[in-house]
């Protein structure tokens, strides 16, 4: 064979590739939009089915209504009609089929129209709904609590604040902790502070779980009752700062914790923890501790422990203590001994905290 010839067969090999390639492009792109074409068909009719709802009043759902459509342009209608402002509309409807919702989904093996639909649960109003809907609703989020995507566990969790179960948020928490799922600490308190139902009772179910929490919903915990102004555990936490084994970091949330209400106790706990940490490696309880001090009068044991704390080798904790130097106008001579002493660090320190002073002053007065 000529080396002519080899090279048009290499040629129209190559060819023939690029076509077949094109041609299952080309096939996909068809069923994607068939797909496309009979979803949009389907989201349509369940635009209609909403619209007859609410003419009619009624909001009971047939079964085929529910069985014979795809999934898919169902959740999209729910989430349309919840985000359009049509929350009661939506909510009428979840009352009304929650059974047979909470049925069709549970036989759905994609999380995502799950995690989906648990999103539409947290952002409807759940106001009115009677005590077995919420039952069911509960029971279909909290399976999705073990999901390895933090997609499907925060809408459950979303789901659960909106619902307005104290108990079941708690055991939602306990569940993550035991599941040793590493779920944001900020989602954790926010989500808490948005809880639809008794924030009271909610914050009674979390302490009686307390110690089956892992450190970090512990601090989450923490955090939702410094927002909150919870403090009827403010003696609870206190006795656990003399444990060694918590972390430092809900050392430094329950620092803060106390500090929204200022005691005599809660001051001498602010001066030993700056004095005990100021100079020590692990020193971020005493910058908390620090910014607390700067809410109590400048008596002279306040202004020892804060002029002790500034010439602490950490600039968080020397920046704390000039702060709160400046805020409590302590005596002009403490001031000028810092300013005119030795440590150039802690001198630094209280410049900067004056001139903030200054410049905060003239801008009021602009």
């Amino acid at each position: 064979m000529s080396e002519y010839i080899r090279s048009n067969i290499q040629i129209l090999g190559i060819c023939a590739l690029v076509l077949a390639v094109l041609l299952v492009r080309i096939a996909a792109s068809l069923r994607s939009g068939r797909r496309e074409i009979s979803d949009g068909k389907h989201e349509d009719a369940w635009r209609k089915t909403f619209a007859r709802c609410e003419a009619s009043g009624s909001f009971a759902l047939k079964d085929m209504e529910i069985s014979r459509f795809a999934i898919n342009p169902m959740l999209r209608a729910f989430g349309r009609l919840a985000e359009a402002g049509a929350g009661k509309d939506c909510a009428a409807i979840l009352r009304e089929n929650s059974r047979k919702i909470t049925a069709r989904l549970s036989t759905q093996t994609d999380n995502a129209k799950k995690g989906y639909f648990a999103y539409i649960l947290a952002i409807s109003d759940l106001s009115e709904l009677p005590a077995e809907q919420r039952t069911e609703y509960i029971g279909f989020a909290r399976p999705m609590l073990s999901n390895h995507s933090i997609f499907c566990r925060e809408n459950a969790l979303k789901a659960l604040y909106n619902l307005g179960d104290a108990d079941a948020v708690a055991e939602a928490v306990e569940k993550l902790s035991a599941d040793a799922h590493l779920h944001n600490e900020k989602l954790l308190s926010d989500g808490m502070n948005s809880f639809r139902g008794d924030r009271a009772k909610l914050a009674e179910a979390l302490m009686e779980r307390f110690e089956r929490y892992d450190d970090h919903s512990q601090s989450a915990i923490i955090t939702f009752f410094t927002v909150a102004g919870f403090h009827d555990w403010d003696a609870f936490f206190k006795e656990r700062l003399a444990r060694e084994e918590i972390s430092i970091d809900q050392r430094c949330d329950i620092l803060r914790l106390l500090m929204k209400v200022p005691s005599a106790d809660t001051k001498r706990i602010l001066i030993d923890t700056l004095r005990e940490k100021g100079k020590a490696e692990d020193w971020q309880t005493a910058a908390v501790a620090a910014t607390g001090l700067a809410c109590y009068p400048d008596d002279a044991e306040t202004v020892e422990a804060l002029r002790y704390g500034i010439t602490s080798p950490a600039w968080s904790v020397r920046k704390n203590c000039a702060a709160a130097l400046v805020k409590l106008r302590a005596p002009r001579e403490v001031l000028d001994g810092i300013l005119c002493g030795e440590d150039a660090y802690a001198r630094d320190a209280l410049r900067f905290a004056l001139d903030q002073r200054e410049d905060q002053t003239e801008g009021e007065k602009e």
